[in-house]
Order: C-alpha cells, then structure tokens, then sequence
C-alpha cells in the first residue's frame, strides 16, 4: 500500500478503531436487550446482525493494516483511494471493482407466476 503515506494510514487506523469501540459497545448492548423478550423485535435483530458484521469487517480491516496489505483492492490489486478509504475505511475494493461487483451481485426479482386458475386461457 505504497500509495498511502504514513499519515494516512494513521487517520484510517483511528479511524476504524473508534468505530470497532462503538459496534463493540452496540453488540454488547444488543444482546442486552435480546436476552429481554419484551424489548427485542425483529427490527433490533437486524441491527444486531448488521452491527456483528460490520464489526467482523473493521476488525479485517485493522488485521489488513497490521499485515500491511491494507487498502488493496482485493480484485485488481490497485491501491483503493484514500477518499474512498476516509469514507468506507473497511472497503476492500476500489470503487470501480465495487461497482463492477454490485451489478454482478445485484438481486433481480424472480418473476411472479399466476397461479394455474388465475389465469383465462381461452382467449
């Protein structure tokens, strides 16, 4: 990650290790509150999930930095931006190949097929 100066990578490292203290304390706090039925919902499991994911991504990211292969794109191999970085500091791609991945991944609505007494086939 040669693109990067020292500098950088030192506001990046801050950077995710504010936010890993914050899901940390998120996901503490969400199992609090799963383990209170009358407080949990389904929208708060959600969350959970989202905020334990998330968490597992910065703490990759911080992995990546002390390995020193942090900021590589992990498709071309470039380095990622360091305003793409500042904004999504757990990114592993460059925004073209996240772009590319997306359109590649996007989910496409299945086709809703009429049931069989739905439809007048005799015209």
């Amino acid at each position: 990650m040669e693109a990067h100066t020292q500098t950088h990578l030192k506001q990046l490292r801050e950077l995710l290790e504010y936010r890993r203290a914050e899901l940390r304390a998120d996901v503490a706090a969400d199992q609090e509150n799963s383990a209170d039925p009358q407080r949990a919902s389904v929208r708060d499991a959600a969350q959970g999930l989202r905020d334990r994911e998330e968490l597992e991504s910065v703490a990759a990211a911080i992995d990546r930095l002390d390995r020193g292969v942090y900021g590589d794109c992990i498709e071309c191999e470039e380095p990622i931006a360091f305003e793409r970085l500042f904004v999504q500091p757990a990114a592993v791609r460059c925004a073209p190949c996240q772009a590319k991945h997306e359109h590649a991944h996007r989910m496409t609505p299945s086709i809703v097929k009429p049931l069989s007494g739905d439809l007048d086939t005799s015209r």
